[in-house]
C-alpha cells in the first residue's frame, strides 16, 4: 500500500507530487497518456512544436516561477499589448510602460482611435486597482461590466477579442471576479513562451521527481475507498487518493453531474517561409465581416525553436463554435486569412488542426469530494489558469501532508 496515489500527471498533479517527494512521502502518480502535462503540453510534428491549443505563459505567474526559473524554461516575451485588425485598418495598442520605445508608444496609445480617452483612463485605473469596485458583484458577468464601463468600439475592437481568446468565451459570460484576477496578472507582466513549448512546464516538474514513481499509459476505471482499479485489472491501494484530473473526468469517476459550461479551444497551425507580420505580438481580428478567425500568433517571432530552420510557425485561433473540419468553414477561414494577409496565405502549409474539448473547465465543480476523503486539484477549483493549476497542486499536497 502506498501513502498517496495521485491520479493524473498534468501540471496540478506534478506540482502536488513535488511537495510530496520533498516530504519523503511514498507516492505514486498514475497517468493514462504517454506524456505528462495534460492540457498544458505540446506535440512535435516534423520539427514544429505545436502547443495543445493557443497558450501563453505570463511571467507574473508567481506560483509557476516559485518552483522554476525563466532560465530553466528558456522563456522569451511578446510585446505587451496587441496588433488589431479593424474595419478601418490595422491598429496597434501596446503598453507604453512596458515598451522599449516608451515615448513613441505612449503617443500612439494617446491618439489611438481604438478607445476613447475615458476608456484609456478607466482601463489604466482598473489595471492598478487592488480590489474590485464595490458596485460590481464578483459573480456578475464580465460582459455586463464591460457594457457598463467602456465604449462599444473599445469593447468590440479590443476587450472582447482579447479576453474572449483568454477565456475561450467570446460572449464573456465568465464571472467578473475571474476577469479581475487575471487582469492583475496581465497588468503586472508580459506574456511569453518557453523555448521548447508549453511542454517545458510539466517536463521541468517531472525532472524533479523520482521517475519510477510515475506510471504512464496506465488508465483508472474505478475508485472505491482506498482502492484504485486499473484497466488492466490490477488493484492499487493508498492511504490517501488525490484526483489531479480534468473536471469532467472527476465527475465521471465520482458519478457527479457533468459540467455544462466547459469551453473548447480550436486552433489550426500553418508552416510558412515568411512571417505575415514582423512585430513579436499577438494579432487580434476585430473585423465585423469576419466570424471565424479570432487571433493570430507567430510563436517563432520570439522562439525560433518552434519551427525548423528558416521556417515560420503560424497559430490561428478560431471561434470554437465553428468546425474547421467542415469544408465550408475551412474555405471561409482561408478567405478571412487572405483578407488579412493577402495571397501569401495560399503558400501556407497546414500542419495540424486541433480542437481541444474542455480546454477550460466549468466555473464550479459539482462535487463533495472532501466528504468522501478524497482531495481534488485542478484549475477548476478557482479562476482557470496555469498559475492556479500550480497553486491547486501545492494546496492539495499541503492538505495531504497535514494528515501525516
Amino acid at each position: 500500500m502506498h501513502d498517496v496515489i495521485v491520479i493524473g500527471a498534468g501540471i496540478s498533479g506534478l506540482r502536488c507530487a513535488l511537495d510530496l517527494e520533498a516530504a519523503g512521502v511514498d507516492y505514486l502518480i498514475i497517468e493514462k497518456n504517454s506524456f505528462v502535462g495534460g492540457r498544458c503540453s505540446s506535440l512535435r510534428c516534423d520539427g514544429f512544436i505545436l502547443d495543445r491549443g493557443f497558450q501563453v505563459l505570463l511571467d507574473s505567474y508567481d506560483e509557476v516561477f516559485s518552483v522554476m526559473t525563466e532560465k530553466d524554461l528558456g522563456y522569451q516575451r511578446f510585446l505587451s499589448g496587441a496588433l488589431i485588425d479593424t474595419d478601418r485598418g490595422l491598429r496597434e495598442l501596446f503598453d507604453p510602460l512596458k515598451s522599449p520605445q516608451k515615448l513613441r508608444t505612449a503617443v500612439s496609445v494617446l491618439f489611438s482611435d481604438i478607445a476613447s480617452f475615458r476608456d484609456k483612463w478607466r482601463l489604466w485605473n482598473l489595471s492598478k486597482a487592488k480590489s474590485l469596485l464595490k458596485e460590481f458583484d464578483v459573480q456578475s458577468s464580465t460582459d455586463n461590466y464591460f457594457q457598463a464601463t467602456f465604449t462599444e468600439r473599445f469593447q468590440e475592437e479590443f476587450l472582447r477579442p482579447f479576453w474572449g481568446s483568454v477565456f475561450l468565451d467570446y460572449d464573456l459570460g465568465i464571472p467578473m471576479g475571474h476577469f479581475f484576477e487575471l487582469m492583475k496578472f496581465f497588468s503586472a507582466g508580459f506574456g511569453g513562451l518557453p523555448v521548447n513549448g508549453m511542454q517545458s512546464l510539466p517536463d521541468q516538474l517531472f525532472s524533479q521527481l523520482t521517475k519510477d514513481r510515475v506510471r504512464l499509459e496506465t488508465s483508472v476505471v474505478a475508485i472505491n475507498g482506498s482502492r484504485v482499479e486499473l484497466s488492466s485489472g490490477e488493484i492499487l491501494e493508498a492511504r490517501k487518493i488525490i484526483l489531479a484530473l480534468p473536471q469532467e473526468v472527476v465527475c465521471r469517476l465520482m458519478d457527479y453531474p457533468q459540467p455544462v459550461q466547459s469551453r473548447s479551444s480550436a486552433c489550426v497551425y500553418f508552416a510558412a517561409n515568411n512571417s505575415p507580420f514582423e512585430l513579436p505580438a499577438l494579432r487580434l481580428n476585430a473585423r465585423t465581416d469576419h466570424e471565424i478567425v479570432k487571433l493570430i500568433c507567430i510563436p517563432t517571432s520570439i522562439q525560433p525553436n518552434y519551427a525548423p530552420k528558416e521556417k515560420v510557425l503560424i497559430t490561428v485561433n478560431l471561434d470554437p463554435q465553428f468546425d474547421y473540419a467542415n469544408p465550408e468553414v475551412r474555405q471561409t477561414t482561408h478567405t478571412e486569412l487572405v483578407e488579412l494577409f493577402g495571397r501569401q496565405v495560399d503558400q501556407w502549409e497546414e500542419i495540424e488542426y486541433m480542437r481541444i474539448p474542455n480546454a477550460l473547465p466549468d466555473y464550479q465543480l459539482h462535487s463533495h469530494l472532501e466528504d468522501m476523503d478524497y482531495i481534488a486539484c485542478g484549475d477548476y477549483s478557482s479562476t482557470p489558469s496555469i498559475n492556479n493549476a500550480f497553486a491547486s497542486g501545492r494546496i492539495a499536497a499541503t492538505k495531504c501532508l497535514e494528515d501525516y
